[in-house]
């Protein structure tokens, strides 16, 4: 009688020491994309300073700054929708970004201007925490699906109803940067 209880008792602990696990997993899920958010959010507040910033400079080309703009409207209009929309619409900013910081270097009048320049290298630091946050969460996704994947915390999972996490992937233009060797030019080196 004694065994039969210490059993149920020992099941018992091992469905509460999974529960939480898979808890904690998930919690973790939710801090780390909160961690992306945040980061999102700050790139999205620094479009419009430095879009003005060069505005002036670059009167003639309208057209970058209203599709820049655009894009960053719809980026924040995906933060509460589900995550493939907002990699869709970051992937679209991240583009237009890129885009535009290029021609904004190769236009003597903007590349000298001091607040645009302290704006690129702010939106540089965001784009490197953007991905610090994006490795967290991702690890922090693939530790819980884990989870969801093996016995018997699948079992425990099941029963709660839990769905497996998204990861934060790369979009097709980010993918092919990481895919590229970047082009190193030295002073004295062979061309």
């Amino acid at each position: 009688m004694i065994a039969i209880i210490l059993t149920i008792a020992a099941v018992i602990l091992i469905l509460i020491y999974l529960q939480n696990r898979l808890a904690a997993a998930r919690n973790a899920v939710a801090t780390g994309y909160s961690g992306i958010d945040v980061q999102l959010k700050r790139r999205h507040d620094l479009v419009p300073a430095l879009v003005d910033s060069v505005r002036g400079a670059m009167a003639q080309e309208n057209r970058i700054f209203d599709q820049l703009l655009d894009a960053r409207r719809t980026a924040m209009s995906a933060r509460n929708d589900d995550i493939e929309t907002v990699q869709r619409a970051e992937a679209e900013l991240s583009v237009l970004l890129r885009a535009f910081v290029a021609y904004s270097e190769d236009t003597p009048e903007i590349g000298t201007a001091g607040n645009v320049r302290e704006l690129q290298k702010q939106l540089e630091e965001t784009e490197d925490q953007i991905s610090a946050a994006r490795r967290l969460y991702n690890s922090n996704v693939e530790r819980y699906n884990t989870l969801l994947d093996a016995i018997p915390s699948n079992w425990v999972a099941r029963a709660m109803r839990l769905d497996r996490a998204t990861p934060f992937a790369l979009a097709e233009a980010e993918a092919e940067a990481v895919r590229t060797m970047p082009r190193i030019d030295l002073p004295g080196s062979r061309s």
